[in-house]
């Protein structure tokens, strides 16, 4: 392996924890009475997280028609076998051999055909199904007329268990991320000025996030005045000009070495913030703090969801709060567990989180921060170094 190579493996996931992670989940193929598993994952910048899990391969074309004899471009297939040898099936692109974690790659056009191929020769009858909410219709129809006497059944949360509790190297990983989106929200930042158009502070924000090392940044959502208030809008940024005392969100999304990263704060242009606005954004500030400190192992999300609620309430923003609080965060943005009230799903320690409490008054203006946090038996760890408080 030459020096390149070394520095690019030092600076991602090891083949060892690959290895371990192939090995638990054949584990549980297995005691589940599973031939195998066959394991689904999308463009690199959508749902690769379950494939690129178990093999680093996050696949590089975007998802496309089905044309001329073309099928599956932009996914991949990775056949595990519960005693055997694992099989990844990607589509007919150029893939990096230097970081994927397994040996036996096939490259084809037409991914049923060659899944199906793969599945016929290790004689495997009874095959979980991993990523069905992300398998095309057109997909699943082919597999089922190439392979009639497979039986299927339904395996997500056999990987997906697994990925809510981050290893100490995705944890790493994730770290790193959100220092890279703290580097573009600063240039954003600096950006914002009277007359400044969206998409200006957008350009800024991406090209530093870039620079500082992002694989890509999906978004970065620049909403200015009455727009802040709608929590998302398409397009990401356009060509509103800032005025002075608008209320800015900005949420910039993408990853860093496959490991996501997703961070929101607001500002305001200018220094003159109303009183209405500061109230409502300091309210905000609470909720987040009353959240975070539900942050740790043992403690229900809905306990930590409702926490942050109840301050915004209790200031009257009750009609106006988002009851949706975040969610996990790892190899996509947007992982297990949701945020949400009637959760009762436990935190773990490693479980990685985006917290974004939010006010929204429609027409008006909206306030929303978000911090990412590593949830451990203390209080949790806030890897996003960057001031909640951005307005006078």
């Amino acid at each position: 392996m030459d020096e390149a190579i070394s520095e690019l493996e030092l600076s991602r996931i090891s083949r060892a924890e690959f290895e371990e992670r192939l090995a638990r989940t054949r584990a549980a193929a297995a005691d589940r009475g599973l031939a195998g598993l066959l394991v689904v994952g999308r463009s690199f910048y959508d749902r690769p997280g379950n494939l690129a899990y178990l093999t680093n391969h996050f696949p590089p074309f975007p998802t496309m028609a089905d044309l001329g004899g073309w099928q599956g471009m932009g996914h991949g297939f990775l056949v595990l076998p519960a005693a055997g040898d694992p099989i990844l099936v990607v589509d007919g692109r150029a893939y990096r051999e230097d970081l994927v974690a397994v040996q036996d790659v096939r490259l084809d056009n037409n991914l049923p055909r060659a899944v199906a191929s793969v599945v016929s020769e290790k004689e495997l009858g009874t095959i979980g199904l991993v990523g069905d909410d992300i398998l095309p219709l057109s997909m699943y129809r082919s597999l089922m007329d190439r392979l009639p006497d497979v039986e299927w059944a339904l395996a997500s949360d056999i990987v997906e268990e697994q990925r809510a509790i981050k290893s100490p190297a995705e944890q790493h990983m994730l770290r790193r991320a959100a220092d890279v989106a703290a580097v573009g929200l600063r240039a954003a930042l600096d950006t914002i000025s009277y007359g400044v158009r969206e998409n200006e502070v957008n350009a800024a924000g991406t090209a530093a996030a870039m620079a500082a090392g992002a694989d890509f940044v999906r978004y970065l959502r620049v909403h200015s005045g009455p727009w802040s208030a709608w929590g998302s809008r398409w397009p990401q940024a356009s060509e509103r000009e800032m005025a002075k005392g608008d209320l800015v969100a900005l949420d910039i999304i993408g990853a860093v070495k496959g490991y996501g990263f997703d961070v929101l704060r607001t500002t305001i242009v200018g220094s003159d913030t109303l009183p209405e606005q500061r109230e409502m954004c300091e309210a905000v500030v609470r909720a987040l703090s009353a959240v975070l400190g539900h942050a740790r192992a043992g403690v229900t999300v809905g306990d930590m969801v409702r926490a942050g609620l109840g301050v915004m309430e209790q200031a009257g923003y009750g009609e106006h709060m988002a009851r949706f609080m975040g969610h996990g965060i790892g190899l996509e943005t947007v992982e297990a567990p949701l945020l949400v009230p009637d959760s009762d799903v436990e935190l773990q320690p490693g479980m990685v989180l985006c917290v974004e409490p939010g006010i929204f008054i429609r027409g008006w203006a909206g306030c929303s921060i978000e911090e990412e946090v590593i949830i451990t038996d203390g209080d949790p760890e806030v890897i996003v170094g960057l001031s909640r408080r951005l307005w006078a």
